[in-house]
């Protein structure tokens, strides 16, 4: 039986970093929520290879007392709290006195702070736990710390780093959540030391949301609410304004960035009787909910990114509330036809049995080769169209059919041959996220056939974009699928530039559900999707379904 042993100081460090700092972004996290907690107006970070070679926090805040500089950096040594009680009602970001021993024990960390009532400041030096000095020297008023040689002592910790962008993705992340919680205070963070966000820390969050998302005042609505010890505030936007993820979807607590599924699924379903076309789709939201401090625990999480409400049902409830009713106020509910409500009530009235019809078989498939000629008899909900053929009814989605015949026709022609050169050239601004995004990816618009370059103002500079068969660029179509596209090369995706660029070109300008199409648009549609390779949408989803006579006639028990 082996000996029970008491662990070394310094290996007890470590074990305990490894709690709180998981990676580069935990440091950061940490020390910015210092700051914040130090009434800092102004915070710059700066990055080096995604946070894993250099990481600097400059802040204007209160600063450390020359004295008490080296106890900071001591485990389980915090101004924040003083007893058990305060554990539970803590209104600050920090307060376990975790964060500044945990980084010193994994890096190399150097911190200079000046107190107002000083004219010096006190530098201390701490190498992976030991302390190398402790000096007075010059500097401006508040805290700064740099850091480097992170994970060097445990080099396992940094081979499970991600790769650079990932790492600096989750960086830029943060930085635009704790912004939206803090528009008050300034933050500027730097990437290989160019300017990536800066934030003018004006108290305006509409102009933030603006300016990290290219946003417009028509896209967002105000949300202010309050019910008994409840308050609910910040800015969602408009249902016809979504996107693809939940990325832009950020949720407070007291001002603290929290991940609480229960809570995003709340706020979807408020919107979804809102939604146009599709319930895949999600807003933006930057809220910020207001409660007791003896309400939430936030001492539940090593990295305290999730929370404890003492009663989850009440918060769900009243967010669900204050969003449907505001979206009920500024948008009623039946301005939209829902098009997945359309596709759940014809499935409803079809029965599943013949739903799915072996004809339309994925596998070496060929739409042209296996359709009948079909008879156009209508088109119902704007949306769908029905057709009559010789052994069964079929019924198209007109958006679907479009997209496909459109994919085929762009994919047929050839991307690099053809430019349209711009008259003028166009100034982009998707907001600083998806700007960043372009510009990474700036070789791979250049394949698609767009010239592009990034302004002295970091806005995207349109020169030319691809010219595709007989698909025109609209110069109001270009932002939107310039964000599209964006969105898909930063995803894990098979598809080759040319398939990528031809799917999104083809979704954006085939007709929609709810368009009305007259008998010679139907008739075309159908004359157009019996000459395609396939009865499914570039993304997969069905563009035919045939209903077989004899299943028909069964369910009628003939």
């Amino acid at each position: 039986m082996n000996k029970i042993n008491r662990l070394p100081k310094e290996i007890s460090l470590l074990i305990a970093a490894g709690e709180v700092i998981e990676n580069p972004l935990s440091i950061i996290k940490e020390l910015v929520e210092n700051s914040i907690d130090a009434n800092s107006k102004k915070i710059i970070i700066e990055i080096l290879d995604g946070g894993k070679k250099y990481i600097s926090i400059t802040d204007d805040g209160d600063g450390i007392i020359p004295e008490e500089i080296e106890l900071a950096f001591e485990r389980h040594s915090t101004s924040k709290i003083k007893n058990k009680k305060e554990i539970y009602s803590v209104d600050t970001l920090g307060f376990r006195g975790e964060a500044l021993s945990s980084i010193a024990s994994i890096s190399k960390i150097k911190c200079k702070s000046r107190i107002r009532s000083n004219n010096f400041a006190q530098e201390i030096i701490i190498s992976h736990g030991e302390k190398i000095n402790n000096i007075k020297t010059a500097s401006n008023y508040g805290t700064r710390i740099e850091i480097s040689e992170i994970f060097k002592e445990t080099p396992a910790r940094l081979k499970f780093l991600s790769s650079t962008r990932s790492e600096t993705s989750k960086i830029q992340n943060f930085i635009v959540g704790i912004s939206q919680s803090y528009p008050s205070i300034s933050f500027e963070l730097f990437i290989d030391e160019k300017i990536k966000i800066k934030t003018n820390g004006d108290k305006d969050l509409f102009y933030l949301i603006s300016n990290l998302y290219g946003l417009s005042k028509s896209d967002v609505i105000e949300l202010s609410e309050k019910k008994e010890n409840f308050e609910i505030e910040g800015l969602i936007s408009k249902p016809q304004k979504t996107f693809g993820n939940r990325s832009r979807m950020n949720i407070f607590v007291n001002n603290r960035i929290i991940r609480n599924s229960k809570i995003l699924f709340t706020l979807e379903n408020a919107y979804r009787p809102f939604m146009q076309y599709s319930t895949k789709k999600f807003p933006i939201v930057s809220i910020n909910l207001t409660v007791p401090y003896d309400f939430v625990d936030v001492n539940i999480h090593p990295q305290k990114h999730e929370v404890k409400f003492s009663d989850e049902n009440t918060i769900l409830s009243f967010v669900y509330n204050s969003v449907s009713k505001l979206l009920n106020e500024e948008i009623p509910a039946n301005t939209f036809t829902s098009f997945s409500s359309t596709k759940n009530e014809i499935s409803s009235y079809i029965n599943e049995d013949f739903l799915q019809e072996n004809l339309f078989e994925k596998e070496n498939f060929s739409l042209k080769d296996s359709l009948p000629i079909l008879r156009f008899i209508g088109q119902i909900k704007k949306s769908f169209i029905i057709c009559e053929g010789p052994d069964g009814i079929y019924i198209i989605d007109q958006h679907a059919a479009h997209e496909r015949i459109l994919f085929e026709k762009y994919k047929e022609q050839s991307l690099t041959s053809e430019f349209q050169k711009l008259n003028i050239e166009k100034f982009i601004d998707l907001g600083i996220i998806m700007n960043s995004k372009i510009i990474e990816n700036i070789e791979k618009f250049e394949e698609l056939g767009w010239d592009l370059e990034e302004s002295a103002t970091g806005q995207i500079i349109v020169r030319s974009v691809p010219f595709v068969g007989i698909y025109k660029t609209k110069s109001s179509d270009i932002s939107y699928i310039l964000d599209l596209i964006s969105k898909d090369l930063d995803k894990k995706n098979t598809d080759t530039p040319k398939e990528i660029i031809s799917k999104r070109l083809a979704c954006h300008s085939a007709v929609r559900a709810g368009d009305s199409l007259t008998n010679e648009e139907c008739h075309k549609l159908i004359s157009d999707l019996e000459k395609t390779e396939s009865p499914w949408d570039p993304h997969g989803r069905p563009a035919i379904i045939k209903l077989d006579y004899d299943d028909i006639s069964n369910q009628f028990g003939r």
